[in-house]
């Protein structure tokens, strides 16, 4: 069978749509993915859909697998053409979409029934957690767990607790990054003169002059955990702007327990479920300065609790939540859509340009 991964706001090495894709490829399909470039003007959207409509066309897979509501109203048009349509809810759409284009949150209720009046035609629904997933009708729930092979590292030797570290594709206030500031200026103000913070990622917020802030930008993934294990505790401090944010499971949180440093989270839904389940962390209520300072003082206080929590992070990715936990799921879900009985043979394909016998990449 062959796959075409169908995006419009994700790249075509979006750590999901690899994961995803490498599991089908050892399934014996042949994975392509189409998405739109980044850079462009909101406005010119409409025609960069008609675009990715046209280029889907040339991939003429089986089955489309689609990552957004724009995307998988064209994957419903090739169902008109006898293909099958999966659809894989990464975010709560009606309120995300609103925030991408600057729009009020007033139009979530709107959003919702047409998203949800698109996913009934898709032949399968796919969600990332069951928080994203409880809005549509018996979706696979699929979530976004780690690959250890790539992400775990040994556990580091000394844990410099007095160290803080904030992680996304590109930082903004909603991440937390006003809150950790404010932290480890407390924290300088009532002696620690060696707190400081590390932004991993591009930034959309600014950093004040002579902050103990090291920015970081873009770094490869590979070089993610050790970056991580520099900094002693990461900080998730995700703040609810609004709900794809408040029911989120961000990747940051795995990849902190991965490199097997504490964390402080924001206890939100599916972030306080994992940091409890797996005892990695300490939550805080989000935007509470005074329990982040609380928090990390805690920590230094108790560092052998504190290595503890990083232990169990790494105990945690390597017991439960790691991708060949899930990818089960995925297999049965393609094995039911395409009427087949597929299963994994000895030989992985990675989702890179360079693999185009198996996975062809289309920008």
């Amino acid at each position: 069978m062959k796959v075409c991964h169908l995006t419009t706001t994700h790249p075509p090495d979006d750590a999901r749509i690899a994961r995803e894709g490498n599991t089908l490829c050892r399934c014996g399909h042949r994975v392509t993915v189409a998405t739109i470039p980044p850079g462009y003007p909101k406005w010119q959207h409409p025609l960069k859909l008609l675009q990715l409509a046209a280029e889907s066309l040339r991939h003429d897979a089986d089955i489309y697998h689609c990552h957004e509501p724009d995307a998988l109203t064209i994957g419903l048009l090739h169902k008109l053409r006898g293909k099958q349509v999966v659809y894989d809810v990464h975010e709560h759409w009606p309120s995300e979409l609103p925030h991408d284009i600057g729009a009020p949150q007033t139009l979530a209720p709107f959003i919702d029934p047409v998203e949800r009046w698109l996913a009934r035609r898709a032949d399968a629904v796919i969600a990332v957690s069951e928080s994203v997933g409880a809005r549509f009708d018996r979706p696979v729930i699929l979530p976004n767990y780690p690959d250890p092979a790539t992400t775990l590292l040994p556990p580091p030797a000394t844990l410099d607790l007095h160290a803080f570290s904030c992680i996304a594709a590109k930082l903004h206030t909603f991440h937390g990054v006003p809150e950790a500031l404010a932290a480890v200026d407390r924290l300088r103000a009532g002696g620690w003169e060696d707190a400081r913070l590390t932004l991993i990622g591009n930034r959309a917020v600014s950093v004040p002059a002579g902050a103990p802030v090291t920015c970081t930008g873009y770094i490869p993934q590979a070089q993610v955990p050790a970056t991580l294990q520099t900094a002693g505790v990461g900080l998730v401090l995700l703040q609810p702007e609004y709900e794809n944010i408040r029911i989120g499971l961000p990747n940051k949180l795995f990849a902190s327990m991965a490199a097997g440093v504490p964390v402080i989270a924001s206890a939100l839904p599916e972030i306080q479920r994992v940091v409890e389940n797996a005892r990695c962390g300490l939550l805080v209520p989000p935007g509470d300065v005074d329990g982040i300072v609380d928090a990390a003082i805690w920590l230094a206080d108790h560092p052998n609790a504190a290595r503890a929590m990083g232990s169990n992070g790494q105990a945690a990715i390597r017991d439960r939540y790691h991708w060949s936990a899930v990818e089960g799921r995925l297999i049965r879900l393609y094995g039911e859509v395409a009427e087949v009985d597929i299963s994994k043979d000895a030989s992985p394909v990675r989702v890179t340009s360079s693999t185009r016998s198996n996975l062809e990449e289309h920008t």
